[in-house]
């Protein structure tokens, strides 16, 4: 452990990341942290402004919705939608539209353009019930939105009210789509629309709020996710053949896949009350920065942790996370990656890199802004 400056420290072992994962003591409102107090110059009492960028008035209290009981309230309200039942019921669309955007790709391909952003476009839609002709305006805004939402983004002041312009247009946009929603439909929207919370515990303004919290980082990290694992396969070539011998793989593959190759390489905690870790007290208001990507590769938990195994042991990776704050994206980012693996087995003897790829800049994750790709494929 790492003291980084007075009331922030760093873990990176997966012994110390694992159970900070799961310490029920340990929260995720960075509002509530010395930090946040000190970077906003806000007193404790007072809620600082949306993770310090000027964007207060767009419901920050939102946020104090990370740590219980108003995660427990919010995250009932989405769970319903990301059930292995409630996902299976996408695979078959999934499917197809991987198929035809991998039919359609000539030999020397843009992976982030051509495959990852429309097709995770297309599940983030299907699962929220987005109607199909309004879903590319949410792929421009997530480029205005997603790093500014990075705990610690200090973006200039033109960026900052860029973002403020996107997350009012989304945020209409869903008011919108819950006010039109009153039937039956089994897609997130509806589902919020028609849910018993909306008067009691929320606005539906806040729920077009909780959509956009859903949907901006939902498109930015299954983008990610499949930019990465075709970036994996082209470094290690041997990986798509083995898969195409061997379909049933698919699942062990993926587990690789994700440990090694996450969008999500670091998260936070935010002590809840005084922990101890290491002979050292970690105290309320403290912040704990999780660095997940150097757990997933730690040599003491995964032999020969840069390998791709897949006889290892099943889940054991924190790519999504422990405890009550595990991503509920889970079933849905696998089975998406599942899709695009056999897709790209099933089509195709080998990628390669066609130029440099081009990484987005972040502070917490790793993803490409662009990938260029040679395909080979097969014949006969």
């Amino acid at each position: 452990m790492l003291s980084l400056a007075p009331g922030t420290w760093l873990v990176s072992r997966y012994a110390d990341c694992e159970p900070l994962l799961r310490d029920r003591r340990m929260g995720k409102n960075l509002g509530s942290s010395r930090m946040a107090a000190e970077a906003t110059g806000a007193a404790a009492a007072e809620d600082p402004s949306f993770l310090g960028v000027g964007l207060e008035g767009w419901d920050a209290k939102l946020f104090e919705l990370l740590d219980p009981p108003g995660h427990t309230r919010l995250r009932s309200l989405v769970a319903g939608s990301f059930t292995p039942a409630v996902i299976a019921t996408l695979r078959d669309a999934t499917a197809r539209f991987t198929a035809e955007l991998l039919d359609a790709a000539p030999d020397r391909f843009e992976i982030m353009e051509g495959l990852a952003a429309p097709l995770a476009a297309r599940v983030i839609g299907d699962l929220l019930g987005i109607p199909r002709e309004d879903r590319s305006r949410f792929q421009s805004s997530v480029a205005r939105i997603a790093r500014i939402l990075e705990p610690g983004a200090a973006p200039p002041p033109e960026q900052a009210a860029r973002c403020r312009e996107a997350l009012a247009e989304c945020t209409t946009y869903f008011v919108h789509l819950l006010e039109m929603r009153t039937g039956h439909g089994d897609d997130l929207i509806s589902r919020l629309a028609r849910s018993r919370e909306l008067d009691d515990e929320f606005t539906r303004h806040q729920l077009a709020a909780i959509c956009v919290l859903l949907v901006v980082p939902g498109l930015d990290t299954f983008a990610g996710i499949v930019g990465n694992t075709v970036e994996l396969c082209a470094r290690r070539p041997g990986l798509l053949p083995a898969l195409a011998a061997a379909p049933d793989s698919a699942d062990a593959l993926v587990d690789e896949v994700v440990r090694l190759a996450s969008p999500t390489q670091a998260s936070w905690r935010v002590a809840l009350e005084p922990v101890e870790l290491h002979g050292v007290t970690i105290e309320a208001g403290d912040v704990v920065l999780l660095l997940l990507g150097s757990a997933n590769r730690d040599e003491r938990v995964f032999e020969d942790p840069d390998s791709v195994r897949l006889d290892r042991p099943a889940r054991r990776h924190l790519a999504f996370g422990r405890g009550i704050h595990y991503c509920v994206g889970d079933v849905l980012s696998r089975m998406m990656l599942t899709e695009v693996l056999l897709a790209m087995a099933g089509r195709f003897t080998g990628v390669a890199l066609a130029g440099d790829p081009v990484p987005k800049p972040s502070l917490w994750s790793h993803a490409f802004a662009r990938l260029p790709v040679a395909l080979t494929r097969r014949t006969g």
